[in-house]
């Protein structure tokens, strides 16, 4: 099977971190720490963005407040277009946001695979290798502990589940020796390499589908993802710069906020559990982030004198941004200099 070039780059990563600690479920952590990592630049360039809208509050304040009391289309026209030029002028961006989601969103689809290939990725075998086991397997019938059922579809036998390579992983961990000796000389080669065999567990089951099972406990992934997505977006909402336009938005807020956790939930239960594993090891990882950037690049407060100041600059023509030199009983710093074009 035709495999990305960034699932190849991405599965590379995955091989050197078993390699170096060959165990499946640090392996998953490790991972997802390197993942963060790669996504970190993403993060503090939001974080700065975020800053500069900030910084632009008393201003846009003095604006929402000129046009107070007038709801008309051609009023509110207006004052968006002012905002705007307000924003432009700053050089802030309300799409600079949404770079780190799309970036997640195209990697996502060969991470899925990554997580569900514990052979390919963590061991050293390819992936027709991986299938010709499945295969083998199944001809030992539905009643053996190792079976996997097959289906025949518009390209031929195929392994029913996406998780087919944890399954094998399993079989082989658990003392199943291929019957073709070019497979079993391979899986030998792997363990002489001093690979283990990438042991899974019943991380290859769905949450759903281990009820009334021995795995009965992989309903707690689900959960857990769903509590931590409601705990992540708490902190996320504390950590957060709030314009004045999400704040009037509370409605829709509120559901998002129901919504996504329970997607979350959704996604977890339905697919293997090694993703729930992974995925319960970003959120934890991207709370750790957004708190340190919070404490390490913080927000800038004002004072209603700050606001009153501003109003009378905006009056002038001067939509300026506020900065330090205006306001040196307030210092503000940034690990990334943000303020440097006012010293």
């Amino acid at each position: 099977m035709q495999t990305g070039f960034l699932e190849n780059i991405l599965g590379y990563v995955m091989k050197g971190i078993y390699w170096l600690v060959p165990n499946y479920m640090i392996a998953l952590l490790l991972f997802a720490l390197v993942f963060q990592i790669l996504l970190l630049p993403f993060g503090i360039n939001q974080q700065k963005n975020m800053i500069k809208q900030a910084m632009l509050r008393p201003q846009e304040m003095a604006i929402r407040k000129k046009y107070a009391g007038r709801n008309d289309q051609v009023t509110m026209r207006k004052m968006q277009n002012e905002l705007l030029e307000l924003q432009q002028k700053n050089g802030f961006s309300p799409l600079a946001g949404c770079l780190p989601m799309i970036v997640q969103m195209i990697i996502i689809f060969p991470l899925y695979w990554i997580v569900i290939r514990p052979l390919q990725y963590c061991g050293c075998l390819s992936y027709s290798d991986c299938w010709d086991m499945a295969y083998e397997l199944n001809q030992l019938g539905e009643g053996h502990k190792w079976y996997i059922a097959m289906a025949e579809n518009n390209y031929g036998l195929q392994p029913v589940s996406n998780t087919f390579q944890i399954d094998i992983a399993n079989a082989l961990s658990e003392g199943w020796t291929p019957a073709n000796a070019d497979l079993a000389a391979k899986v030998e080669a792997m363990i002489d390499s001093g690979r283990a065999i990438p042991a899974a567990g019943e991380l290859g089951r769905t949450a759903f589908a281990s009820l009334g099972t021995s795995a009965w406990w992989l309903i707690f992934i689900p959960i857990a993802n769903l509590a931590l997505m409601y705990l992540s977006q708490f902190l996320s909402k504390k950590l957060s710069y709030q314009s004045i336009q999400q704040q009037t938005q509370g409605g829709s807020m509120k559901i998002m906020m129901i919504v996504l956790p329970l997607m979350t939930f959704f996604v977890t239960a339905n697919f293997a559990a090694a993703i729930g594993i992974y995925w319960i090891f970003r959120t934890l990882l991207s709370m750790l982030q957004q708190f340190i950037l919070s404490k390490a690049m913080p927000y800038p407060k004002f004072t209603e004198e700050d606001y009153k100041k501003a109003e009378k600059e905006y009056k002038k023509g001067n939509t300026a941004p506020i900065s330090n030199k205006q306001y040196p009983d307030r210092p503000y710093r940034s690990l990334h200099h943000i303020d440097d074009d006012d010293e």
